[in-house]
C-alpha cells in the first residue's frame, strides 16, 4: 500500500473506502466492493491513472488482520487505498453527530432537525478531519491532485495547509450548500470549516 510512484497521481477522500468490511458467523473479516455513484464514477479513474483512496475502512478501532485485507482489496481494484481508523466515539460524534444530526439537516434547509446542543460534535469533527488530513499529508507528493469529497471532509484542505502540504486541493461538495440566511444558524459558521468549501 506505500509503493513508490512514479508520476502525479490523483488521492481521493472520502468518508469511506470503497469497499465494505464486515465481520462474517466466524468472526473473520471480509470484504465487499462499495457501490454508489462515487465509486462507479472514481475507481475507474484511479486504477487508470494511478492514485490513492483514502477513507475510514467501515469498522471501529485498529484491526489486526486489517492490512492484509486491505492490501487485497487494493490488489483487486488497482490503486491504493488508505485506512483512516476511527474509534466507536469519534464514528458516533463525527459521522453520525455533526454530519448527519447538525451538516446534513441544516443543509437542506431542515432545521428543526438540526441538533446545535452538543459542542463535542463539532470537536469530534474537527480532530477527524485532522486525522484525515494526516494521512493524506503522509502519502502525498507536491504534484498530486488532493480531491476531498463531500461535507463530512469541509475542513480537510485548511489542516492540509496547515501540515504543509502544498498540492493542488480540489473539494466536491455532493449536496446544495445552503443560503446564507441558513448557513448562519450553524453556531461554528465562523471557524475554519467556512473558510474551506471551494476549491484552492
Amino acid at each position: 500500500m506505500t509503493e513508490q510512484r512514479s508520476r502525479a497521481g490523483l488521492i481521493v477522500a472520502s468518508n469511506r473506502l470503497p469497499f465494505v468490511l464486515t465481520r462474517d458467523e466466524d468472526g473473520r473479516l471480509k470484504s465487499e466492493p462499495g457501490s454508489g455513484g462515487l465509486v462507479t464514477a472514481l475507481a475507474p479513474v484511479l486504477r487508470d491513472r494511478g492514485g490513492t483512496w483514502v477513507g475510514w475502512p467501515g469498522i471501529a478501532g485498529h484491526e489486526e488482520d486489517l492490512p492484509r485485507h486491505l492490501s487485497e482489496a487494493a490488489e483487486k481494484s488497482g490503486y491504493r487505498l488508505k485506512p483512516v481508523p476511527l474509534s466507536e466515539e469519534e464514528q458516533d460524534k463525527f459521522y453520525y453527530g455533526f454530519t448527519n444530526e447538525i451538516l446534513w439537516p441544516l443543509f437542506h434547509d431542515l432545521l428543526t432537525l438540526c441538533n446545535f446542543f452538543d459542542p463535542s460534535y463539532w470537536r469530534a469533527y474537527l480532530n477527524v478531519n485532522h486525522k484525515f488530513a494526516q494521512a493524506i499529508a503522509e502519502d502525498s507528493r507536491r504534484e498530486d491532485l488532493i480531491w476531498v469529497q463531500d461535507y463530512h471532509l469541509m475542513t480537510v484542505a485548511t489542516e492540509l495547509r496547515k501540515l504543509g502540504v502544498t498540492s493542488r486541493i480540489g473539494f466536491f461538495l455532493h449536496i446544495p450548500f445552503p443560503p446564507l440566511d441558513i448557513y448562519v444558524k450553524l453556531p461554528w459558521r465562523s471557524s475554519s470549516c467556512a473558510r474551506c468549501s471551494t476549491t484552492t
